[in-house]
């Protein structure tokens, strides 16, 4: 009889526990959007030690459209030496905008970061890199 109403006790408890889950709906995602295309003011820049305060380089892209507010959008700019495939690049986090200016410094900055010296030319590469403001 023990035996009975234990099996009974626990048959009960697991009727109890199955009904008692319901499968989530599937939750919305959003849409993927597209790949910004990058544009550049110039494609040859020396900036000078003197000019270190002035734009040098502004870099612009297209809507991704992505399903939400543009103002929420988080643009990733990188900076590397060609040939490198960003293994080492120098990052800037933009949000909300569709461009990103860099002063002479900045560059001369990323220029000696690598090593490189003033006022000779180098091949970058740079690439932008969207997602939404939570990064998916």
């Amino acid at each position: 009889m023990k035996y009975i109403s234990k099996f009974l006790l626990v048959a009960v408890g697991l009727l109890i526990i199955v009904s008692g889950c319901k499968k989530a709906a599937d939750l919305p995602h959003a849409s993927l959007g597209s790949k910004p295309v990058l544009s550049s003011s110039s494609t040859t820049i020396a900036p000078l030690v003197a000019d270190s305060n002035n734009v040098a380089l502004t870099l612009s892209w297209t809507n991704p459209n992505y399903a939400t507010d543009a103002s929420t959008y988080k643009f990733v700019v990188q900076i590397d030496s060609a040939g490198r495939n960003f293994s080492k690049a120098v990052s800037k986090i933009i949000i909300g905008k569709d461009t990103a200016r860099f002063l002479a410094k900045e560059l001369n900055n990323i220029l000696l970061g690598y090593g490189f010296a003033y006022n000779t030319p180098y091949n970058m590469d740079v690439r932008v890199i969207s997602s939404y403001g939570n990064n998916n």
